[in-house]
């Protein structure tokens, strides 16, 4: 009866992982590494869209206050063309219609610089004379950009209107 007091130990832990156990938490480390990726470059593209509306308030801003120091030039913003005496802006003395144009281009190419597929026009509504109304309208790509008013899915747009 030798057999009988015989006892049998079980192995009741393990030491080390199991394959499984390790599949696992590769499978959960990969979906939190997209996440976390998926996250970061969302946050990159608001980071990129909230730039360019400071910049582009900040060019507003600017068209709007050279509006007000050639008050009878106003003409000359709604050309279209990229003409424009840069020297009258550095410092250079100019006439105001040289001026105004030569702000005009200036504002035209740092829009086409910064912002992609841009578009910034000027616009009266009877001839750019006194009690009119001066509409600057500045338009970009921007995939955050959600549909307003008057502005399409994509495109981001500031407008500002101000009476002669």
């Amino acid at each position: 009866m030798y057999l009988a007091n015989l006892t049998f130990h079980y192995k009741t832990h393990q030491n080390g992982l199991a394959l499984i156990e390790v599949l696992l938490s590769l499978g959960l480390s990969s979906v939190m590494f997209l996440v976390l990726f998926t996250a970061q470059s969302h946050s990159q593209k608001v980071l990129m869209y909230s730039q360019q509306l400071h910049y582009a308030n900040h060019l507003l801003d600017q068209v709007a206050k050279q509006m007000w120091a050639y008050p009878n030039h106003y003409q000359s913003l709604i050309s279209t063309s990229l003409q424009g005496d840069a020297s009258c802006l550095n410092g250079r003395y100019c006439n105001p219609v040289a001026m105004t144009q030569a702000w005009a281009a200036y504002w035209r190419s740092e829009v086409q610089q910064k912002l992609p597929n841009s578009e910034l026009s000027v616009l009266c509504d009877k001839g750019c004379i006194r009690g009119d109304t001066l509409s600057v309208r500045l338009l970009w790509s921007q995939n955050l950009a959600v549909a307003k008013d008057q502005c399409q899915q994509g495109v981001a747009c500031i407008y500002l209107d101000i009476a002669l």
